[in-house]
């Protein structure tokens, strides 16, 4: 995800300010009392994730998308949430063109910058779907006496889940299961057929790289476990094991400006522009004409939606990538 201030590679304003008094008497998450009579169809539900088990005990009618980028999932689902969590790129209602037709000429209430619990309470939600929004076990406590809280899937780590996991966790907290599974399905099989349409892309190594928005000198390098990278080895690349190999557990691995020759290591490189860092281009940077990648025409520079579509890595704006990159990665590599 891109970050506008460097918490783990992305921009993380302070969810939680303090837990008011005033929050407490929001109550605690609705009991669990069984179907009661005219309940709708396939509720309550349970949903289990990373931190812990959510009971919804009815269709949700006032969704809050509290992480980056869920927004997407649940209008994908046919679903407007009543707030929307703002990633980057200050787009209206924090959505951006691919998903906008989906709001159904409604504007959610944008949740922007260093807002507090008494924001999201004052929304009078009835699901939080926490998904992306990376929180820790007291946040995820402190939203749950708001609404019932739906965080990343089990035994995934903040911000590293599959688009495909996390769109079948939302449709699931929304009662629409079936229908996450259809969109899951088809847009694997547009991958599937994609790749088969540029088989000179199998196992060429190729990388997502940008300028880091922490400070000149630094970059990000997204790894095979990462949504960009996962992007990648979707269409049949590979990403160099020394990227992951230099991140860790992290999604990311950090290069300094001595180490940008790394970047000769992909056969092709796709450069990302962070919204709001300057002289993010790769031909500015110091070291450029060094790298053979360059010199040898083999980097796709995205535009600023394609590099957001990346980092959102959604069953919305996947599609819209494929019209075009896996194109230019193909024109790039040659063969």
């Amino acid at each position: 995800m891109f970050e506008r201030r460097r918490v783990r590679g992305l921009l993380l304003p302070a969810l939680v300010a303090t837990v008011s008094l005033a929050l407490a008497a929001c109550g605690g998450a609705p009991a669990d009392t069984g179907p009661e009579p005219g309940a709708s169809p396939g509720f309550p539900v349970s949903v289990e994730h990373a931190l812990g088990t959510t009971e919804i005990p009815a269709p949700p009618e006032r969704v809050v998308s509290l992480g980056y980028t869920d927004q997407d999932a649940i209008l994908a689902l046919g679903v407007v949430p009543v707030a929307i969590r703002e990633f980057t790129g200050g787009q209206p209602s924090a959505t951006w063109p691919w998903a906008a037709d989906l709001l159904q000429g409604q504007q959610p209430a944008v949740l922007d910058g260093e807002f507090g619990l008494e924001a999201v309470a004052a929304l009078e939600p009835d699901l939080i779907v926490a998904v992306s929004a990376g929180l820790t076990a007291e946040q995820y406590e402190s939203y749950s006496r708001i609404a019932p809280v739906v965080t990343q899937p089990v035994g995934d780590q903040p911000f590293q889940s599959r688009w495909q996991d996390t769109t079948r966790l939302i449709g699931q907290a929304l009662g629409r299961g079936a229908q996450a599974d259809g969109l899951v399905a088809d847009l694997e099989a547009r991958f599937t057929a994609v790749a088969a349409e540029y088989p000179q892309l199998a196992g060429k190594r190729a990388a997502v790289a940008a300028l880091s928005s922490v400070g000149a000198g630094q970059f990000f390098v997204w790894t095979s476990q990462d949504n960009r990278g996962r992007f990648l080895t979707s269409l049949g690349l590979t990403v160099p094991a020394t990227f992951d190999e230099l991140a860790g557990e992290s999604f990311y691995a950090d290069l300094s400006a001595e180490r940008l020759g790394l970047l000769d290591e992909a056969d092709v490189l796709v450069w990302l522009q962070i919204p709001g860092t300057e002289n993010a281009t790769l031909e500015a940077q110091p070291g450029y004409p060094a790298l053979r990648v360059g010199q040898e025409g083999r980097v796709v520079n995205a535009s600023t939606e394609q590099a957001v579509a990346l980092s959102f890595s959604s069953v919305l704006s996947l599609p819209a990538l494929l019209d075009t990159v896996p194109a230019e990665l193909a024109a790039r590599v040659g063969g």
